[in-house]
């Protein structure tokens, strides 16, 4: 159906920095945004105030991804932070920062700051990401927000509020427009009804509070697993002005306990009534077949899982940097013709 093709001949576009203490062990789960309004990418640069090399690197480049992604050392860095490093639109490295953008150091989030996802709202970005924390009797898995207009300052704006951070919850991401004058929110409880799959929430401001409107894309076993699950990925893509696109995990339990994670896509059509609706959905769009797909860290013990955090149209393509076993960044890209032809075909 979808010809991915895997970029840099499938090896990673980003690794762990031994050196690093904080990405020493492992990075993974890559967020991203693409900015190609060459006005907002040299405001972006002259705010980061970078050192002459690096400013005349980017300076170069009309279009730039900024990339925030999850890493892991060791020893007392085995916390989840967000490291920040520039691609080129085509996902080629220009520039990787050496120190970390967000460390968990509030409470709600003490245990590790995971899996960001990005979009702009006005003229600032918003990162909805998954804040671990520790409780008395347990501990508590929280959806969190952070705004920034460079993507290496960022103020913290705590838990989201509502309903959806009273179980835990993580998988958020936002639609990058208001839909029937609501901000949009897809996310994945983790326990109650209906836990464990793809819901949606709704709120007149995106600070204020949210109100979840149950599932949008509900999750069959697998063939050959014992369970499975959703989660969203990347946050949604305008196509035309009803629909949009996105990309999501599946996680699968096999019957020796062992994981596997794949990537689906699915269309979301507008709707009046309940805001949005699933039209279509194809599974799987990427499963883990290469080398750092199927193999991640020896210690860690992740093997066969692809994740997704972010995606972009650019030029004839959708792009897409990309989790290999939790180990590494791999990049990814598919024609937007297909897309599109798999979009308008409603079957």
């Amino acid at each position: 159906m979808f010809d991915v093709q895997r970029l840099n001949s499938g090896k990673p576009i980003l690794e762990k920095i031994e050196s690093n203490p904080w990405e020493s062990k492992v990075v993974f789960n890559p967020g991203c945004v693409l900015i190609d309004d060459e006005e907002e990418v040299g405001e972006i640069v002259e705010s980061m105030k970078p050192d002459k090399e690096t400013l005349n690197k980017l300076r170069n480049h009309r279009a730039l991804v900024f990339v925030v992604y999850r890493a892991q050392g060791m020893d007392e860095f085995k916390r989840s932070s967000f490291g920040l490093a520039i691609f080129t639109p085509d996902l080629k490295l220009i520039k990787r920062f050496p120190h970390p953008i967000v460390k968990p150091e509030e409470g709600f989030e003490n245990l590790g700051v995971e899996d960001p996802r990005i979009i702009k709202v006005g003229k600032s970005y918003f990162m909805f990401y998954t804040g671990y924390a520790s409780g008395r009797e347990r501990n508590k898995i929280n959806i969190c927000i952070a705004e920034t207009r460079d993507f290496l300052h960022w103020q913290k704006h705590g838990l989201l509020k509502g309903e959806i951070n009273e179980v835990d919850n993580k998988n958020a991401v936002l639609f990058p427009e208001k839909i029937n004058g609501k901000f949009v929110l897809l996310h994945r409880p983790m326990e109650g009804e209906k836990s464990m799959v793809i819901h949606y929430a709704i709120s007149d401001d995106i600070l204020g509070e949210w109100k979840d409107f149950g599932v949008l894309i509900d999750c069959e076993v697998k063939l050959g697993f014992v369970r499975s699950w959703n989660g969203a990925g990347a946050p949604p893509l305008k196509i035309d002005e009803k629909n949009f696109f996105i990309i999501y995990h599946i996680g699968n339990f096999k019957s020796d306990g062992t994981r596997e994670y794949h990537l689906g896509v699915a269309l979301i059509e507008k709707d009046d009534r309940s805001y949005i609706k699933l039209v279509k959905k194809f599974e799987p769009f990427l499963k883990p077949e290469t080398e750092f797909e199927a193999r991640g860290d020896k210690e860690l013990g992740v093997n066969n899982v692809v994740f997704i955090c972010g995606a972009y149209f650019y030029g004839d393509y959708l792009y897409f940097p990309y989790s290999g076993a939790d180990s590494v960044i791999l990049g990814g890209r598919v024609l937007k013709s297909e897309i599109l032809n798999w979009a308008r075909n409603k079957s």
